[in-house]
């Protein structure tokens, strides 16, 4: 096939033995080479890393042409679009999040990290919400820090979680959450129309009958309880959480690479190492007390029943701290059962859906913008192919290492 490229978009896609090129300027010749959309992470975190322009130029020439960030400071994102759109910084669009919560959840340092200059729970990205809340006026002012959706993080009752939903969807805001957000359960936020729900981890708790009030509390003391050797991810509640997830078009992002790494065991760097030295630092207590292993099964198996089920999925990292790849995300998909290439769609067209940009991202099409990867073995034929990159086009722009 022969793709022709007009400025940011692509403007047809022809048989390469019929194909008219004479009026184009430049010719690339990718002759038994693949060609993939451009690889979107639906799940980042990058307020906190201090070398987040080495890792966005990591992601970029990976492959990796558009990023959703689900939780921080708004005004960084503002910034980093800007250079990258200016063209002083080279990494992947940048769609960004503000994230709401409950009272309790004001005991976490993150929501002061994110704050610099409010009250903790008073910045529009960063936001406490209550019953007494006005909903509407702390909607239109994520929507002015130029939020795409708002993260649902801990501490909402399903009542005001859908309160919050009808008010964000009426501005034309996604939705977005936790699977669990304590007390609410997963069927509570497919119930709320949720439009995407995150961390297969969290799905167990659909079963819990004494749901913690907040996330950190349920990391301490429900997470290490949860049997997820002997839990069935083909119960009853799960299938029928399933079929109204996909009645409804929510999608499931299970992060899959992520938790075994959040989970892991750390060592201290003082006797006196603060939670504010280190914010997810009940993560790791919590996974010295756990079956690590056991979980990352339950996952991968709950992933697998939710895929089965025709629910459509979404490959997001929680990259953080430590750069990690939708590529191994991916991967882990097809070890979940997907074929390749609907592990690919999950990293492309799906995750273009959970942003709602798939009018114009998320695969290769007459009239969509032209972000590309580039490859020299085929992504079919075996998976890790995926890393086999020539080159990478973003906005019809070509970057090669």
């Amino acid at each position: 096939m022969t793709i022709i490229i007009e400025n940011d978009k692509i403007k047809s896609i022809q048989q390469s033995d019929i194909a008219n090129v004479s009026s184009v300027g430049q010719t690339i010749n990718l002759k038994r080479h693949y060609v993939v959309p451009g690889l979107i992470d639906s799940h980042v975190h990058l307020f906190r890393p201090k070398n987040r322009n080495k890792i966005l130029n990591q992601l970029l020439y990976s492959g990796i042409t558009t990023v959703r960030d689900m939780g921080g400071d708004a005004r960084i994102y503002q910034s980093l679009n800007k250079e990258i759109k200016q063209g002083t910084l080279l990494g992947p669009d940048i769609y960004y999040s503000a994230n709401v919560f409950g009272p309790k959840f004001l005991k976490d340092p993150r929501t002061k990290f994110a704050n610099m200059g409010y009250e903790p729970g008073t910045a529009p990205w960063m936001r406490l919400i209550e019953n007494t809340s006005d909903i509407e006026k702390i909607v239109s002012e994520a929507k002015e820090a130029g939020v795409t959706g708002l993260k649902v993080y801990s501490n909402i009752s399903p009542e005001l979680l859908s309160k919050i939903s009808s008010v964000a969807h009426k501005n034309a805001l996604k939705m977005w959450s936790h699977s669990s957000i304590f007390p609410s359960k997963p069927s509570d936020a497919v119930n709320a129309q949720i439009d995407v729900l995150s961390h297969s981890v969290g799905m167990i708790f659909e079963k819990e009958s004494n749901m913690p009030d907040s996330f950190n509390e349920a990391i301490r003391n429900s997470l290490p309880s949860q049997d997820f050797k002997n839990t069935t991810a083909n119960d009853s509640e799960f299938i029928e959480l399933f079929h109204k997830m996909k009645s409804k078009d929510i999608i499931f992002e299970p992060t899959l690479s992520a938790w075994s790494l959040k989970l892991r065991p750390r060592k201290a760097k003082t006797e006196n190492n603060s939670e504010s030295d280190n914010p997810t630092k009940h993560l790791s207590i919590a996974g010295s007390k756990m079956d690590v292993a056991s979980m990352d099964n339950w996952a991968q198996r709950i992933t697998t029943e939710a895929y089965k089920n025709g629910v459509t999925i979404a490959a997001g990292t929680d990259l953080n701290q430590n750069i990690k790849w939708v590529q191994d995300e991916v991967k882990l998909l097809t070890e979940c059962g997907f074929s390749n290439i609907e592990a690919i769609k999950a990293a492309t067209l799906n995750n273009a859906k959970v942003i709602g940009i798939d009018n114009m991202y998320g695969s290769i099409s007459e009239g969509k913008v032209a972000n590309l990867l580039v490859l020299s073995e085929n992504p079919l034929d075996e998976i890790e192919n995926i890393r086999t990159v020539v080159s990478v086009f973003k906005n019809g722009i070509e970057y090669k290492k």
